[in-house]
C-alpha cells in the first residue's frame, strides 16, 4: 500500500471508533443548577407554562359553582345572603297572610256600617300617618238577650296628630243632658238609641264642634273574646272599686288601684260597672282600657301575630275604615305617644233631676278641653 493509502485507511478507522457528537452529550449529566431547576419548573402550573410558552394548554378544569341553594364551600357571605334571602321571602309571606286575614274580617265590619252613618263622617284630607284624624268610638251596651237598640255605654274620640307625634283621647260622659237639637233633654247616649249611627255620629259633631272622619262600634260582649284571644291584659286602674254592684248577672265586683291583670270576663265588668263612682271616673276606666287592649295588641311580644289579633278584634268592630286605614292607625299606635297627659274628659257637674242622673256640660271648661285636644 502506498503511504497515502495508508494514511486514508488510518482515518476512516479513527471516524468509525470516535462517538456521535449527539449521544456524547445525551449520556452526560446536566450540571446540579439545572437539575434542581429541573423540578421547579415541572411544578409551574400549567397556566403560568401556558403564559411563557404561549402554546401549552391548561389541563386543570376551572372550578366549577354548585347551584345557588347549595351550602357547600359558600363561605361568610354566601351564607349572609342566602339567610337574608330566607328572611324577606318569610317576611313577605307573613305580611301577605296577616293582610289577607285582616283584609277579610275589615270587609266583614266596613258592611255593619250604615249609609246614613257613612254620610255624617267628614272625608280625611289625606292619609291618617300624615294627616290629624278624629276617629268616634262608640262602646254598644247591648245585652246578649236585649231585642230593642241600645243606647251608647261609651262616647269618645281618638285625635291621631302625626304632626305633633301624639294620639289624644277625649270622653264624653254618656250621662250629659243635651239641650238643644232633636234629642233636647236626653242624655247624650240616647243619640245612638233613637238615631243609630247617623244620629250619634251628627249629635257628637254638634256637641263637640269636631269633625269626625271615622267610626267605630265596639260590642262589648265581642271584646271578652278579644281579651281571652289574646291571654289576657294589663291596666294600671286610676280609680279603685270595692264590692260593687253588676247586674250582668246579678253579682258585686272589686278592682283595686293601680296595675291590674283582666281577662275576658273581668275585662268587661271592668268597663261597665258604674254603681259605685261617678260617670267621669268610669270614662277614665274605659280610656285606661281602650290604651292597654290597642298596646297589647302591637306590642313586640305579639307583632308577629298582630295581624290575626288585629282580625280578632275587628270581628267585634263596625267601622268604615279599610284595611290600609287600620295598619296606619297600628303603625300609629307603635310610633306616637299617648301619654296619660293626653287623656281628656268633657266637665259638667253631676245633678240628680226628676228621679234621673245626668251630668251639666259646663261649657267654659269644656271649651278649655276642647282647645288643648286640638292642640290649637
Amino acid at each position: 500500500m502506498t503511504a497515502d493509502e495508508v494514511q486514508r485507511a488510518t482515518r476512516s478507522a479513527e471516524r468509525r471508533v470516535e462517538p456521535e457528537p449527539s449521544r456524547v452529550r445525551s449520556t452526560v449529566s446536566p450540571p446540579a443548577d439545572r437539575r434542581n431547576a429541573a423540578p421547579a419548573a415541572s411544578a409551574q402550573s400549567p397556566g403560568r407554562r401556558s403564559a411563557s410558552n404561549g402554546t401549552q394548554a391548561s389541563s386543570v378544569p376551572p372550578k366549577r359553582r354548585g347551584p345557588w341553594w347549595s351550602l357547600s364551600g359558600i363561605g361568610v357571605w354566601g351564607w349572609v345572603w342566602r339567610v337574608a334571602t330566607v328572611l324577606v321571602l318569610a317576611v313577605i309571606v307573613w305580611g301577605v297572610a296577616g293582610y289577607l286575614a285582616l283584609d277579610s274580617a275589615v270587609s266583614d265590619a266596613n258592611s255593619r256600617i250604615s249609609a246614613a252613618g257613612r254620610a255624617q263622617l267628614t272625608p280625611s284630607s289625606g292619609p291618617m300617618i300624615t294627616t290629624p284624624t278624629n276617629i268616634l268610638f262608640i262602646g254598644s251596651d247591648s245585652r246578649p238577650d236585649q231585642k230593642i237598640p241600645s243606647r251608647s255605654d261609651t262616647m269618645m274620640v281618638m285625635r291621631v296628630d302625626p304632626n305633633k307625634g301624639v294620639i289624644k283621647y277625649l270622653s264624653i260622659p254618656r250621662d250629659t243632658l243635651l239641650t238643644s237639637g232633636p234629642y233636647a233633654h236626653e242624655k247624650i247616649n240616647a243619640a245612638y238609641f233613637f238615631g243609630g249611627q247617623a244620629g250619634a255620629i251628627s249629635t257628637v259633631k254638634k256637641f263637640t264642634g269636631l269633625s269626625i272622619n271615622h267610626i267605630v262600634i265596639v260590642s262589648f260582649t265581642g271584646l271578652s273574646k278579644v281579651v281571652n284571644d289574646l291571654g289576657g291584659i294589663t291596666v294600671n286602674n286610676p280609680t279603685p272599686l270595692h264590692n260593687c254592684a253588676y247586674p250582668w248577672p246579678v253579682l258585686h265586683v272589686s278592682f283595686p288601684g293601680g296595675k291590674i291583670s283582666l281577662n275576658g270576663t273581668t275585662a268587661l265588668e271592668y268597663v261597665r260597672v258604674r254603681d259605685c263612682d261617678t260617670d267621669f271616673q268610669r270614662q277614665q276606666r274605659q280610656q285606661v282600657f281602650l290604651s292597654a287592649l290597642k298596646s297589647k295588641i302591637v306590642s313586640p311580644g305579639s307583632l308577629l301575630s298582630a295581624p290575626w289579633n288585629g282580625a280578632s278584634l275587628i270581628g267585634a268592630l263596625s267601622t268604615d275604615m279599610s284595611t290600609t286605614d287600620l295598619v296606619q292607625l297600628g303603625w300609629a299606635e307603635m310610633t306616637m305617644s299617648q301619654s296619660k297627659a293626653y287623656r281628656y274628659i268633657l266637665p259638667g257637674t253631676a245633678q240628680y233631676i226628676g228621679g234621673v242622673d245626668y251630668v251639666i256640660n259646663d261649657p267654659v271648661g269644656s271649651a278649655k278641653v276642647l282647645h288643648a285636644f286640638l292642640g290649637t
